[in-house]
């Protein structure tokens, strides 16, 4: 046998290779992998009817008493390489200065655009209304890799019998509200529009000041802030959450409700002339859900208080809630016993 049939690719791996191919090439338009639209086209196509869920058996049950209906699981993820970082130099070497680092900030930024994008492409399949009950899961950056992580996973769900949620231009919606939380929201006249998020990667370089602040050399200092590293936490922060706010405004909503501010905080021990000092970077996530208008206009109706009037024949009572109990359930309503006759 000649040699070069050893390395003739054999028909399953020539299949393999086409649908790795073919799902290289739909990710990188932004879509859901092949292999995940068959599923998806399965399910939809299936005589057998049933569903999966993030939601709790409470949550179920609210859900079919509130007349929505769960359709299945939906997630999209996202593995972002960082690119050319702020912190490297010409020689591709050294850190940081103080301010943010835009390539990883933009990193985690589009990497929850496409999983998020992902997760609606699944729900869109399905021919849901929405996904509500989205758990959000961010790996931290490592150094090491250069690689960020961004998973989204909820719930799909249908409403139906409710023509008017096609005039909505959010359909299918993302919300981080869980099934309670939707149905009380929905419910009173509001729909959730999206997911939304401000996010902010800061890195402080230490200055002199904060150099022998943290020294263990001058460990025996007063207590004192380290005045660098709380402007650059507070400054993360207000980029994060004004980053959060202009998605709420894109999003034409009403407000955020659900909000929910994440952040963590990695000393970076370096070396400089042959001294140690800690510098400090900072991660800042700010993320809810934007609600708006119902697009039907309609909204539970909320019950007033009802005013009762004791038309006992002895008439009104003052009661004080000092009174023993037993004075209280004592009647003196009951009528003589010449009126009975």
């Amino acid at each position: 046998m000649p040699f070069w049939d050893i390395f003739k690719e054999k028909d399953e791996d020539r299949v393999k290779r086409l649908q790795q191919e073919a799902s290289v090439a739909a990710l990188e338009r932004g879509e859901v992998t092949p292999a995940a639209r068959h599923r998806i086209e399965q399910q939809v196509n299936s005589p057998h009817k049933f569903f999966s869920s993030t939601f709790s058996a409470k949550e179920y049950l609210l859900a079919r008493e509130a007349g929505y209906e769960p359709i299945s699981q939906v997630m999209g993820s996202s593995f972002m390489r960082v690119g050319w970082n702020s912190y490297n130099n010409a020689y591709g070497f050294g850190w940081p200065s103080t301010g943010e680092l835009e390539s990883l900030s933009n990193a985690h930024r589009k990497a929850r655009e496409l999983a998020i994008s992902r997760m609606r492409q699944e729900a869109e399949l399905l021919g849901a209304h929405g996904i509500i009950g989205v758990h959000i899961k961010v790996k931290d950056f490592t150094w090491s890799s250069n690689v960020t992580e961004f998973t989204a996973v909820g719930t799909a769900i249908r409403i139906p019998g409710n023509d008017a949620l096609k005039q909505s231009k959010h359909i299918p919606f993302t919300s981080t509200l869980s099934g309670q939380e939707f149905w009380q929201l929905y419910e009173s006249g509001y729909w959730p529009t999206g997911v939304v998020m401000g996010n902010c990667t800061y890195y402080v370089q230490a200055d002199w000041q904060t150099r022998s602040a943290t020294n263990s050399f001058f460990g025996s200092a007063p207590n004192q802030e380290l005045m660098q590293f709380s402007q650059g936490f507070s400054t993360a922060r207000e980029l994060a959450v004004s980053r959060l706010t202009s998605e709420i405004a894109l999003m034409a909503a009403d407000g955020g409700v659900d909000m929910d501010v994440t952040y963590s905080i990695q000393p970076i021990h370096v070396e400089r002339n042959r001294i140690s000092y800690m510098d400090m970077l900072f991660n800042f996530l700010a993320m809810g859900t934007a609600v708006t208008s119902r697009p039907d206009g309609k909204a539970r109706i909320s019950h007033k208080p009802m005013m009762v009037i004791d038309l006992a024949r002895n008439g009104l009572r003052s009661l004080e809630f000092d009174d023993p109990l037993e004075d209280i359930g004592q009647s003196n309503y009951a009528a003589d016993d010449d009126d009975l006759e």
